[in-house]
């Protein structure tokens, strides 16, 4: 997949890395149903979110057939939400599957004070990790935003060699 993110808006990118828990919506292609999970998430350098299911789950089958994704975050002591939209594809990268594994597990330790995540106690085949590549970021800042400047976009930085 020949995506490329490359965003800039620091508040953004660091609402991303204090937060670490997403809702992701995903669609059937065929029924257009609907499906919508909570997941641990996390970030790079270009905003891009990575996360990581089984085989055999609605998420995984969903985005086999239809590679496109929403996730929402939501951080309720500031009223703050971001919605981000966009392609998403496999990683087939086993060091970065085993990084990722270890990531989630940390922030499920902070979270739920336990370092199994809720994934790990589905038998549900094996772990995929995921990309989420950005097509469209939104961030609304409620509590702080007077009514006509509440939402914020991320846009499109320069090349970078990163």
């Amino acid at each position: 997949m020949a995506v490329t993110s490359n965003f800039k808006n620091p508040n953004i990118a660091n609402f991303l890395k204090r937060n670490h828990i997403a809702v992701l919506a995903t669609a059937n292609k065929e029924t257009a149903q609907p499906h919508a999970t909570a997941i641990y998430y996390a970030t790079d350098s270009q905003m891009n979110l990575f996360f990581v299911t089984k085989e055999k789950t609605t998420k995984n089958k969903n985005l086999i057939q239809n590679p496109k994704a929403a996730v929402a975050i939501y951080e309720a002591e500031t009223q703050t939400t971001i919605q981000i939209t966009g392609p998403v594809s496999r990683i087939e990268d086993q060091t970065m599957l085993e990084k990722s594994l270890l990531i989630m597990s940390k922030y499920s330790k902070q979270t739920a004070q336990t370092e199994e995540t809720p994934l790990s106690k589905l038998d549900a085949g094996e772990y995929i990790l995921y990309k989420l590549w950005p097509q469209t970021i939104r961030m609304g800042e409620y509590k702080y935003g007077p009514r006509n400047q509440i939402f914020d976009t991320a846009t499109p930085a320069e090349e970078s060699l990163e």
